[in-house]
């Protein structure tokens, strides 16, 4: 049943990826020649694991406050960083419905409490009225125990967008014909120390796979001990978009339980044996003294 929801869950955020691209498609067009679609060229993401974010480069957010991520990094909760705008005709609204659907299936971690997200526009020309209608658009829909307070839009000059993403690796267009941006959709994790953990590209977020990126991007921060034991046991899958159980961990970790429970069943044995042969030493020890004190 479950792997069923699973796989359903998976096809419509592929159907929602697909239908955003065909909308997009409907504004752009695609290149004459049959290749590579003019507003695919020079968009994409380019991993950047292990990376830095700046942390200096400031923004202001939703209530018109200045920050930087270095700010929004002193709660020492990891974050989910997305690049989208406002006036964005199809891709970024998939995205960010199916991040609050994802988000809201996961019950055991809080935005706020245990996660923030923040959400950049790569527009310029974004307002703070405009980020903060936004958010509203989207946060009504979280539900409990997900507070809107943990999510913060962001609006910046050009030379600033420009630094978070070529840091991130988001590569983006502008289009000036149709007055919109072309671009990839990717769910960036980064930790409390302001490292990049993992990129997610679906508009179907599964939920199970964005509590096992939020656990590793927390490092130990968030989080069960189940939960840290499962990413253990656990690896990412690109190909998949998911994390996978890796088959070589768990037979370590069942070869090590069971040769534990072994040693545990013989040591009751092994220490009655023992008893039994110091019982013996003593016994044998005993009658030499008394051998040794007879009169000859």
């Amino acid at each position: 049943m479950y792997n069923a929801i699973l796989k359903l869950t998976r096809s419509a955020g592929l159907l929602l990826t697909a239908m955003a691209f065909v909308s997009a498609s409907c504004f752009v067009g695609v290149a004459s020649d049959g290749g590579i679609p003019d507003r695919r060229i020079g968009v994409g993401v380019e991993e950047k694991l292990d990376s830095n974010v700046p942390a200096n480069v400031m923004f202001t957010d939703d209530q018109g406050r200045r920050v930087d991520l270095g700010k929004l990094l002193e709660h020492k909760k990891p974050i989910i960083l997305t690049l989208n705008y406002s006036n964005c005709p199809g891709l970024c609204v998939a995205q960010l419905n199916g991040l609050v659907k994802g988000i809201n299936s996961v019950k055991s971690l809080a935005l706020g409490a245990d996660f923030h997200m923040v959400s950049l526009s790569i527009d310029p020309r974004d307002t703070v009225k405009k980020a903060a209608d936004t958010k509203a658009r989207y946060s009504v829909d979280l539900e409990q125990p997900h507070s809107a307070a943990g999510w913060t839009f962001l609006t910046g000059s050009e030379k600033d967008i420009v630094t978070i993403a070529k840091a991130v690796g988001f590569n983006y267009t502008y289009d000036s014909k149709h007055d919109q941006y072309n671009h990839p959709a990717a769910a960036i994790f980064i930790s409390p120390k302001g490292r990049i953990t993992r990129y997610l590209y679906e508009v179907g977020f599964v939920g199970d796979t964005l509590k096992m990126a939020l656990v590793e991007a927390g490092e130990g921060k968030i989080g069960s001990t189940l939960d840290a034991f499962v990413l253990w046991c656990s690896h990412y899958d690109a190909n998949e978009n998911r994390y996978s159980t890796s088959a070589r961990t768990l037979l370590s970790v069942f070869a090590g339980i069971f040769l534990t429970m072994g040693l545990t069943a013989l040591l009751p044995f092994w220490l009655s044996g023992r008893k039994g042969r110091m019982l013996e030493r003593a016994k044998s020890s005993q009658t030499e003294t008394i051998s040794h004190a007879s009169p000859v």
